[in-house]
């Protein structure tokens, strides 16, 4: 079998500030967080969307600026829901299904928006996935040309609601 690996592009300015900072105000407010975006998440945005590649505790150290204290769902009794979504219950498996999502997302063989869903369906840790699903979607985009920042609350839940179905 012939399998094409293609890499993403080279990390470079994806956002002017201006254009990061109404990521982030988008972004939070799709959580009922509705200030200006704090230095400390301006600065993981900007160092996340710096990686050439993802891993577990890059996704860590962001979800420790945005939902302080909420792990990886890795222990049994560490379950989430959201709306009418039950996420699988907290396991050991947890951080090796997210794994096998970056291993995709890391390489290219997932779209933004199918990464994103994968994420949201999975629900890794107990708080900060919303957060930490757009921002790995907007690392996917680089080098993308992006629709505009309003859209993230509608595309945010359309998008979880076509995939469920």
């Amino acid at each position: 079998m012939n399998c094409t690996v293609t890499q993403p592009p080279d990390p470079s300015p994806l956002l002017s500030n201006r254009q990061l900072t109404r990521f982030i105000q988008q972004s939070n407010l799709i959580e009922g967080i509705a200030r200006k975006p704090t230095d400390a998440e301006f600065d993981a945005h900007k160092r996340f969307l710096s990686l050439y590649q993802i891993t577990i505790p890059d996704l860590e150290a962001f979800v420790q600026v945005v939902a302080p204290g909420k792990p990886l769902r890795t222990q049994p009794g560490m379950n989430v829901r959201v709306g009418s979504h039950v996420a699988p219950p907290g396991c050991p498996d947890i951080a090796a299904q997210l794994q096998a999502i970056l291993d995709r997302a890391n390489v290219g063989w997932t779209a933004p928006w199918e990464t994103h869903c994968q994420y949201q369906m999975l629900h890794p840790f107990l708080d900060g996935n919303g957060r930490s699903g757009r921002v790995l979607w907007l690392w996917q985009q680089r080098g993308k040309p992006l629709p505009p920042l309003l859209f993230l609350q509608s595309f945010y839940y359309q998008t979880l609601s076509n995939f469920r179905s």
